[in-house]
This record gives C-alpha cells, structure tokens and sequence, in this order.
C-alpha cells in the first residue's frame, strides 16, 4: 500500500468574534486547526499605547523627546497599525511584530530614562532587551484581522 499525500488549503477566517484556521479533509469534514477569541487590544498597540504614555510622563518631567519627528510619529503608528490589519496575514504578523517590538522598547527605553532622569546606555539596553523579547514573544499575527478568506461554516458538510 502507498501513503496517500493530499495538499490542503489552510482556511482561515474570523466566525463568531473568534479567528479559527482549518481545512476540509478528506472525508468532506471541517478540521479545526486552531481557535482564539479576537483581542480589543493587541501586543502591538498595547506597545505603541505604552511608549506614548512613557513619552508623556518623561516630557512632564522635562525630558526632551529623542524622536525626531516628535508628535508627528503618532498618527504615522496609527495609519501602519490601520494598514497591516488590512494584509493578508504574512504581511500583517511582520508588521505587527515591528511595531510591537518598537512600542515595547521605546516603552523600556523611557521607564529607565524616566528613573535616571536622561538618557543613559541603560535606556538603550533596556530599549533593546524589550524589542527582541517583544519580537520573539508576541507573534504578530495575533492582532491580525486581515485573515486570507471568508469565515467559515464550523459544521460536518
């Protein structure tokens, strides 16, 4: 007897507020890969939230702002955040792992430049540490909603 290879198409979608992924196997039933509710809040905006917030606790302290397009960053956060949940889902896990990873270091970044009262090399290890921490821990294709497909129907067929 030879095994029996079949290729499948991974169905992805979002059905009752939850993404889910599977595929129909070769008895015609719906093979449910994974589930997970849909978050208000991803890694990566909680990461872009965090590091605004810091920003402004640091410049109520009289720090100055190391970005150099100053306010101008945030409708910029908002308008790629907007975007990559409207690619297909390779594209928006990169760029919502990018952000998360920026939000979260600039996050740490600011914590200790807040504590030491300046910018140190501390602030910049920090930055850095929580970056690649951020990158590695939160996939960014959790607060994806651009899924490829159309929700599908979770019954035998």
């Amino acid at each position: 007897m030879t095994d029996i290879h079949q290729e499948v198409n991974v169905i992805e979608g979002i059905y009752n507020g939850e993404k889910i992924s599977g595929y129909i196997d070769l008895d015609d039933r719906w093979v449910e890969l994974s589930r997970h509710p849909v978050v208000a809040v991803d890694a990566a905006e909680a990461g872009q939230i965090a590091d605004v917030l810091t920003t402004g606790v640091g410049l109520s302290q009289g720090l100055a702002e190391a970005n150099p397009l100053s306010a101008g960053i945030l409708p910029l956060k908002f308008i790629l955040n907007d975007y990559a949940e409207n690619q297909g889902i390779r594209e928006c896990g990169q760029i919502k792992s990018f952000l998360s990873a920026a939000g979260w270091g600039a996050t740490a970044a600011n914590i200790i430049t807040i504590s030491a009262g300046a910018f140190t090399g501390g602030s910049a290890a920090a930055g850095l540490l929580a970056g690649t921490v951020a990158w590695n821990q939160f996939p960014g294709k959790d607060g994806c909603t651009g899924w490829v497909g159309q929700p599908v129907e979770l019954s035998t067929l």
